[in-house]
């Protein structure tokens, strides 16, 4: 495996992707990112447990991705559904998106605006999340925005744009600029480097992307561009972070005021 620049990512044998959010050293901290977990080895495991002190795992995935890839992959944790348990971590399963909203059709429809050129494409898919994920987003905002919450992890598939879009809401309710927002989104690039050739190969056998390579590559891309124009729709369409918190994922205003807190405080450090 390539190196990376640690800080922010941390070398968790059998997950790509993996980094701590916002954070300025390597150690605990409150929140990591990452791929798909399920390929951890038991070093990765341990390594989560307790050098990183993570308790919680939450998987934005939906039913089908988990039914798929579970059969695809071999990982330690594959192996045994309950190896998070035996290393004390609980896993959380709150899908963005609804079975029924994950068929043939619908992911075929969702691919094909991640496959456009330009940003119009990404913020259109992005912003499907945000009114599919609400539920899922606020149920992550409650667990940080307790008064002294254990280190956690947030995933979906690739640790992109599911993951993305949450993470980016946290720094924006937190008061970060955009610019460090989006460099941390574009991040996902050197994170998933080595497993872009296996994901675009497997993309392209689904007949909804018609064989379109250069869509595909554009779809597994973490362009900043994406999460800057994206960061304008929320702010357009919702007013804020805050108020999407408040008024789509159902916090109350003590949550609202102790999650930021608990960010600004340096439960995240601030990027």
């Amino acid at each position: 495996m390539a190196s990376l620049p640690s800080p922010p990512f941390v070398d968790i044998p059998g997950i790509a992707n993996f980094r701590g959010v916002g954070q300025g050293h390597i150690g605990p901290g409150l929140l990591y990112r990452s791929a798909d977990p399920t390929q951890a080895t038991r070093e990765g495991l341990e390594r989560m447990s307790k050098d990183l002190g993570i308790r919680t795992i939450f998987d934005l995935r939906s039913k089908p991705e988990i039914e798929r890839l579970g059969k695809e992959w071999e990982g330690e944790a594959v192996k045994d559904p309950n190896v998070f348990q035996k290393h004390g971590i609980t896993r959380q399963w709150v899908p963005v998106f609804a079975e029924q909203d994950y068929g043939p059709e619908q992911v075929g429809l969702r691919y094909k605006e991640y496959t456009r050129s330009g940003s119009e494409g990404f913020v259109k898919a992005y912003s499907d999340i945000l009114i599919s994920g609400k539920d899922a987003y606020g149920t992550v905002f409650r667990y940080l925005a307790q008064e002294k919450p254990a280190p956690c992890l947030v995933h979906c598939t690739a640790g992109k744009d599911r993951t993305g879009v949450l993470v980016a809401l946290l720094f924006m309710h937190a008061g970060a600029d955009a610019d460090p927002i989006a460099d941390e989104y574009a991040l996902t690039d050197l994170g998933l480097a080595e497993k872009k050739p296996e994901f675009i190969e497997r993309l392209l056998l689904n007949p909804a992307l018609g064989g379109n390579r250069a869509g595909v590559e554009n779809m597994v891309s973490s362009k900043k561009e994406n999460m800057l124009a994206t960061i304008e729709m929320i702010n357009k369409e919702y007013g804020s972070a805050e108020k999407y918190m408040r008024e789509h994922c159902g916090l109350t205003e003590a949550e609202v005021q102790r999650l930021r807190k608990n960010v600004m405080d340096g439960a995240l450090m601030k990027i």
